[in-house]
């Protein structure tokens, strides 16, 4: 059983594996944040055990199901979630201990269900602590960062990717995730960045590729986050918001808007969630403190949503189909906007 250390911003993981593909993909994952060892003894400490053996649905105690998503099927108990994976994955989660056991003989699926299992629960954790994520782009530069909030499969890794090889100035805050404070502090969070085009990894050397086929959204191809370890910003002010739209046109266009134009979007990407990794299924508990817990996680995330947008220029980057070209309006205006 192969063991390793996470400390996420104050948060403390430790993760058990007997499945060798779970293991090395999630320590190359989380490689940034590998911490010392750790006593699961300890108050707060999130375990993550994974099992490379049949699902013991017999674990199961007899309830009915209370939510249902795509390819899985969720028992509530009263500290406990059931998580069936249409038979073939089973995760344990229990929220008084923190703890963690995830089995499947298909170790695809352990290492994607592990994986957003960590992502979801140092997630609310850090929402506890009024630090929020919001699913965007992040880019900074001399210490100023540029959110850029853009539709799901708009090119956020693609973009980001053309970015950091047109400038060696512009600093990577992350492709997909970013944590915003009440400060207007964005943190750096990368993992290992993921595309689905071959295309886009031919300039990157092998040995930084992985190839993975997930359990429901098939292949991927995942870049080492040593390749880009001189390209990761540090904690950065967050200075301009870019809102991007898809539009049928040639040219990229980056205008400034009133900043009501910004609360639809940081709504749906921010207060919802919307495209966070993430199981819906370890967030979404029952109970009074639950409830009051969710409204007081909602109403934090809102007000610091809105003070970083009170704060902030805020623009709309109306994107064409010039993929390049994309990339050098994005880089041309944090050249500008961030002296």
């Amino acid at each position: 059983m192969g063991i390793f250390f996470l400390k996420i911003y104050g948060i403390s993981i430790k993760v058990s594996s007997s499945s060798d593909f779970a293991f090395d993909n999630l320590k190359k994952d989380f490689q940034l944040y590998l911490g010392e060892k750790i006593e699961n003894q300890l108050p707060g400490v999130i375990n993550i055990n994974i099992f490379k053996e049949k699902p013991p649905y017999q674990k199961i105690p007899s309830l009915e199901a209370s939510l249902y998503s795509l390819g899985s099927i969720c028992y509530k108990g009263i500290d406990t979630h059931y998580i069936d994976y249409s038979g073939k994955g089973l995760m344990v989660y229990d929220f008084a201990k923190e703890n963690a056991d995830i089995y499947s003989e298909c170790e695809n699926l352990l290492y994607e269900k592990a994986r957003l299992a960590i992502l979801s629960r140092i997630g609310e954790l850090l929402d506890e602590r009024h630090i929020h994520r919001v699913h965007a782009l992040g880019l900074a530069k001399d210490g100023k960062a540029t959110l850029c909030l853009l539709p799901m499969e708009a090119g956020k890794t693609t973009l980001a990717l053309s970015v950091l090889k047109k400038s060696k100035q512009i600093r990577l805050i992350s492709d997909d995730v970013c944590f915003l404070d009440s400060k207007n502090y964005a943190y750096p969070f990368m993992l290992r960045i993921g595309v689905r085009d071959k295309n886009h990894v031919n300039e990157i050397p092998e040995q930084y590729i992985t190839r993975i086929c997930r359990y429901i959204y098939g292949e991927k191809y995942l870049i080492d986050v040593s390749c880009f370890k001189d390209y990761i910003a540090a904690k950065s002010k967050v200075c301009n918001i870019v809102i991007g739209k898809r539009v049928f046109q040639d040219n990229t266009e980056i205008r400034k808007i009133p900043k009501i134009k910004c609360y639809l979007p940081f709504i749906q990407c921010g207060i919802f969630g919307l495209g966070l990794p993430q199981i819906a299924e370890l967030f979404l508990r029952s109970g009074l403190s639950d409830i009051l817990n969710k409204i007081n996680i909602v109403f934090s995330r809102t007000i610091i949503f809105l003070k970083i947008i009170s704060r902030t220029n805020t623009y709309e980057m109306r994107i064409g189909r010039d993929l390049e070209e994309n990339a050098d309006k994005l880089v041309n205006f944090i050249n500008v906007h961030t002296r």
